[in-house]
């Protein structure tokens, strides 16, 4: 057995567990710590009126974000998480047919799935140890028509692999000066992502060139890491843009809007 057997046929039911683990813990955490003041008497407002405040609840931080910090908000918000892990994840075809394995139904997705670049060639997981001269070249047609041009594997995961390093690179410097708030803890969370990224990207291009071994080497490592995330994932900064961001926006519109009526 070798270590993408591991990462395929032997971890993945550790990983759920670890992960179950985890979010339950944190979700009890937020249900028992839950302070409940007896508070003021909800205030009567029209239905119109909470979901625009509900909507603005989750934009303004964005709004804000770009007033104030336009960098974090490109490097940050977009080229790390819009437009590069969540749909290397959730939509890139590699990923769609790894997740179908485990879960059929997920095969759903498929007609929208990213392909690993806006061109096809030879160089893929179905015959990736073909010569460059047979490779044969040609755009490909996906449901995202032009817009495959950018919104393909290769590009996502550079957006990817840089809004990472930025955030990296803007963490040591904010630690240099003595900022409290950035923990070690921060930096090996980046620093795991950012490790994934590259062997995702190497495996994907069978980098380095070698033998069958020296691929299933790359890509075993690669969903490895992947697999600690998920496990640790409830323990590092990353649950808060899964849970703890819509959750602390929500209390906040229930707290504010609803319960206070707070006018936008």
């Amino acid at each position: 057995m070798d270590i993408l057997d591991f990462a395929v046929y032997v971890a993945p039911p550790y990983v759920v567990a670890a992960f179950a683990f985890g979010a339950t813990y944190r979700l009890l955490k937020y249900i028992f710590l839950w302070k409940r003041g007896p508070g003021p008497e909800p205030r009567k407002r029209g239905a119109g009126s909470l979901v625009k405040g509900l909507i603005m609840t989750f934009l303004n931080p964005i709004i804000e974000s770009i007033r104030r910090k336009p960098h974090d908000f490109i490097t940050g918000l977009v080229m790390l998480h819009i437009l590069g892990v969540i749909p290397l994840i959730f939509l890139l075809d590699q990923h769609i047919a790894a997740f179908a394995y485990w879960f059929p139904p997920y095969a759903l997705l498929a007609p929208l799935a990213i392909p690993l670049s806006f061109t096809t060639s030879a160089l893929t997981v179905a015959a990736p140890f073909k010569p460059v001269s047979e490779m044969q070249w040609g755009f490909v047609n996906t449901i995202w028509g032009p817009l495959t041009v950018f919104l393909n594997g290769d590009v996502l995961a550079v957006l990817a692999m840089l809004g990472v390093a930025y955030k990296i690179g803007d963490k040591i410097v904010r630690r240099a000066h003595g900022l409290t708030h950035v923990r070690i803890g921060d930096f090996f969370d980046l620093g795991l992502l950012f490790t994934i990224l590259l062997f995702g990207f190497m495996a994907a291009h069978h980098l380095p060139s070698g033998d069958i071994v020296t691929y299933r080497t790359v890509l075993g490592i690669h969903i490895v890491l992947a697999e600690l995330l998920v496990a640790l994932l409830p323990f590092t900064k990353f649950w808060h843009f899964v849970f703890g961001f819509w959750y602390g926006k929500l209390h906040e519109w229930y707290d504010l809007k609803y319960k206070r009526g707070v006018a936008e």
